[in-house]
């Protein structure tokens, strides 16, 4: 799998995430221990999104030198 495909999942992960985060936010009685659950995996998938996205522009910026 290529960086880009894989930002591209973690990407979808992260919308899937966060649309799980306004749903239970919007219920009358949100879970609150969820959606702080939920917004540490959007972190963390936020973070790897990060770390590839030095590394594909490391490698970009390695090969046009």
């Amino acid at each position: 799998m290529s960086i880009q495909a894989h930002l591209n999942s973690l990407a979808e992960k992260r919308a899937l995430i966060k649309n799980q985060i306004a749903a239970e936010s919007a219920r009358p009685m949100p879970d609150f221990a969820l959606i702080t659950n939920l917004k540490k995996q959007n972190l963390s998938l936020k973070q790897e999104m990060q770390h590839y996205l030095m590394l594909l522009n490391e490698k970009k910026y390695n090969t046009s030198s």
